[in-house]
């Protein structure tokens, strides 16, 4: 097996420096926060494509099972190339092993297989459907299991914050045991509008109406996703018949090794431009924002343990089409290059795509910056023109990189030192007559049964 082709210790500092300096300023003041992500967006069940999208960012959504990022996964759909008609799905994560990857390829292949067997009749349908909902649960049950008890701890604490007005939020309760309906619920109305007023009134992201209304969200999200996958086979039942199930391998973390002059912004600042006059203004903003530790806060960027970069999965499934068979349009189901996803795309890997310049496209991305992000390896088989390219989109995505951490030290430096001259959010899936996410009462038990004796 191949050892990829080491990059060069001064590319790797070029890179991290910006991006754990921009990580830092980015929470360098108090009360300012990560931004929140934009409203879902409904999805035109008319179209075709946003359907098509829609179904792989479910069946990424599915398998990922653990909170912490290490399971996000992402799936291709391509022609199956020794059967006509055929669909081969090919799906990478974050970080698991090859076991791991081998039983999600077998979990996938049930699901869709239990898809499959779907005769006529909305009756056997709403059996697979909760059949669907079991398996997703029981394999999703690490996460399930912290959303519930998340749940539980925001319920009461949104209850003993009530007062008169709060009378008719009683039906809070339904939620432990129905969430199911909760969504289209009076109770899922009010908590709706409360997280609404929490926003326009700027409090923070810990106030408990915002809270509870995203864990829920989170918790009736297995469901859609089980009917989101019935949903799909209406429109395209070639999807679900004899797939075959692949994955690309999950990359080693790396170690970034610590250099004293690398821990303080000043230092920073200064090897991200040539332009002395830049570099003066800028240094003057770092130095006003050691106020808030900017430099404490860099270092312990660096020291974490976390800070094991890894390539992300879409970049994964990206690198993995481009150097085996190509991109060309014709490898993709119905011509439609979408690698989904089960989380949005984050803000290094969304400029690695801008910058990529392909015609393959991906979720929209949160905007959320994660250090712990590298580039795909290079092996030496791939001659030296791999590692030509390589270094080229280093430095592409460095630029951006760049701008955007001299804009945060502009932003977040008081007023006295500058000059004024300058989503887990998934779709919202509204198919009206043709679907719901509300489930019967004995679906609810089912669910209750697969979770067994959890803690909430």
């Amino acid at each position: 097996m191949e050892e990829p082709v080491p990059l060069i210790s001064r590319l790797i500092h070029k890179f991290y420096e910006p991006v754990i300096l921009l990580v830092s300023l980015i929470g360098s003041t108090a009360g300012a926060g990560a931004p929140r992500p934009p409203e879902p967006v409904p999805i035109d069940v008319h179209d075709d494509k946003q359907v098509f999208q829609a179904f792989l960012n479910k069946l990424g959504h599915v398998c990922d099972s653990m909170k912490g990022g290490n399971t996000v996964t992402s799936f291709v759909a391509l022609r199956h190339e020794h059967n006509q008609g055929g669909v081969n799905y090919w799906f990478a994560a974050n970080r698991r092993s090859t076991d791991e990857l081998e039983a999600t390829a077998t979990y996938v292949e049930g699901l869709l297989q239990k898809v499959n067997q779907v005769t006529e009749g909305r009756e056997h349908e709403n059996d697979v459907r909760i059949d669907l909902l079991c398996d997703i649960l029981r394999f999703n049950r690490s996460r399930v299991s912290v959303y519930l008890r998340t749940l539980r701890s925001q319920i009461e604490e949104c209850l003993t914050r009530m007062d008169v007005s709060d009378e008719n939020i009683e039906n809070c309760r339904e939620i432990l045991h129905c969430l199911v309906r909760l969504d289209q619920s009076q109770a899922g109305a009010i908590i709706k509008e409360r997280a609404a007023n929490d926003r326009m009134l700027g409090i923070p992201s810990v106030e408990c109406w915002s809270g509870l209304l995203h864990t829920t969200k989170r918790i009736l999200a297995y469901a859609q996703s089980a009917q989101f996958l019935l949903f799909a086979r209406r429109r395209w039942p070639e999807l679900f018949d004899k797939p075959a199930v692949s994955f690309v391998p999950s990359s080693a973390p790396t170690q970034i090794s610590i250099r004293n002059k690398s821990l303080t912004a000043e230092s920073i600042v200064g090897r991200m431009t040539r332009k002395d006059k830049r570099i003066r203004v800028f240094r003057s903003f770092v130095q006003a924002l050691q106020a808030f530790d900017l430099d404490d806060r860099i270092e312990s960027e660096y020291r974490k343990s976390s800070f094991a970069p890894i390539v992300h999965s879409e970049i994964l499934m990206l690198n993995w089409l481009e150097t085996n068979g190509g991109l060309e349009l014709c490898r993709f189901f119905n011509d439609w290059a979408y690698i989904g996803s089960s989380k949005p795309t984050c803000r290094l890997c969304d400029y690695y795509f801008q910058e990529h310049m392909s015609a393959v496209e991906r979720r929209p991305s949160h905007g959320n910056l994660y250090p712990s992000w590298r580039f795909p390896d290079v092996l030496p088989s791939q001659g030296n023109s791999a590692v030509v390219a390589r270094e080229t989109m280093y430095n592409r995505v460095l630029q951006r990189v760049r701008k955007d951490a001299f804009d945060m030290a502009q932003k977040r430096a008081p007023p006295s030192c500058k000059e004024y001259d300058s989503n887990t959010f998934s779709a919202t899936i509204t198919l009206e007559r043709y679907w719901t996410v509300a489930g019967s009462t004995a679906e609810s038990d089912e669910v209750a049964d697969v979770l067994g004796p959890t803690s909430l």
